[in-house]
């Protein structure tokens, strides 16, 4: 009876003729049986976890493709009251922990997590939900929120490319996937960042409508779904920046202007305001660069840039970095390439 519509009596009727028994039945008992209301099947609903500082992407994506999917979706936050995301938008969650109807799946959004990742409220309601739902997705950096419950415990995960490193020292008992643009461990799908919540949850679409059903979504969102995976942030050459430490002057002020590229190189400008002088901001770069083993200095006979070469595990790569001076007083441009040599 998948198919039926609310409050129609046919399907009595089809019942009845193959019921002999019924047909003896008194009309006046089988009139009322015809005007009883029968119920649709129930939609499948998703309850997103709201937040102060919530990216707005990682949970207004994910919406739209619910949506589109036909599934009940509602917000839900641990008390209901209006609350601010991340680049101020002013939101008001639909239930709190308190008054929310029982959901199917459950969506945990990114965003600055450091405070809501420890929220005991937040932790116990998602280790309760754990056994209510069929699913549970993270998008970004909402995979911490997840790990700080234990949920990701012997399992594997992604989350945002920047917090990767970071991800794995804090919780040694996952498994961290950065070639993954989603990971599926069951019960629980961790996304990376951002516009990577859209593949998660176009893959829980296919999960409970069929692959086909997800598809069309997708092209109806006029996006380029990849059920395999598709672009992976964490793949691309930066990768290999090092995390240096720097003792950067007082009062300095960075500009990122661009940052792009591919597997094989990424480029990276900024614009630095500071009242120190080039070649000092260049010999603040060579001494973090001078802390890694990894990297062996190419001298280059200039003050103002600096090359270094991969070895180990890093061989085959190389990092440039150069400084170069503003139009305005007090202003440099400060550029790093990375990049794979042929």
């Amino acid at each position: 009876m998948k198919n039926l519509t609310p409050y129609t009596g046919l399907w009595l009727l089809e019942i009845i003729k193959h019921i002999r028994v019924l047909r003896w039945l008194p009309l006046a008992l089988i009139l009322p049986l015809l005007s009883l209301p029968v119920l649709a099947n129930k939609p499948f609903t998703v309850a997103i976890l709201m937040f102060d500082e919530v990216q707005i992407i990682d949970f207004a994506a994910p919406y739209e493709v619910f949506g589109q999917a036909k599934f009940e979706v509602f917000t839900v936050s641990a008390t209901g009251k209006p609350l601010t995301t991340a680049m101020g938008l002013s939101v008001t969650p639909k239930y709190s922990f308190a008054n929310m109807p029982d959901a199917d799946a459950i969506l945990v959004p990114g965003g600055d997590t450091s405070e809501v990742m420890h929220d005991e409220k937040v932790i116990g309601w998602l280790k309760a939900q754990q056994g209510k739902v069929e699913h549970i997705l993270s998008v970004c950096t909402g995979a911490h929120i997840l790990a700080e419950s234990g949920l990701l415990d012997g399992k594997s995960a992604t989350t945002f490319h920047r917090a990767l490193e970071r991800f794995e020292k804090d919780y040694p008992k996952i498994s961290v996937r950065p070639d993954k643009r989603f990971v599926d461990n069951g019960q629980i799908v961790t996304s990376a960042g951002l516009s990577s919540g859209i593949d998660a949850s176009l893959h829980l679409v296919s999960t409970v409508l069929g692959e086909d059903k997800a598809r069309t979504v997708a092209l109806h969102l006029e996006y380029d779904w990849d059920p395999n995976g598709g672009f992976v942030r964490a793949s691309m050459a930066d990768r290999m920046l090092p995390q240096n430490e720097y003792d950067w002057p007082d009062g300095i002020l960075f500009d990122r202007i661009s940052a792009f590229g591919d597997e094989q190189r990424w480029q990276i400008k900024y614009q630095v305001k500071t009242s120190a002088t080039a070649q000092s901001l260049m010999q603040v770069y060579k001494t973090a660069m001078a802390r890694h083993d990894n990297w062996q200095v190419k001298d280059t006979g200039g003050a103002l840039q600096g090359e270094w070469l991969g070895v180990a595990d890093n061989e085959g790569w190389l990092i440039s970095a150069a400084v170069t001076t503003g139009n305005a007083p007090d202003t440099y441009f400060f550029m790093l390439d990375v990049y794979q040599r042929p």
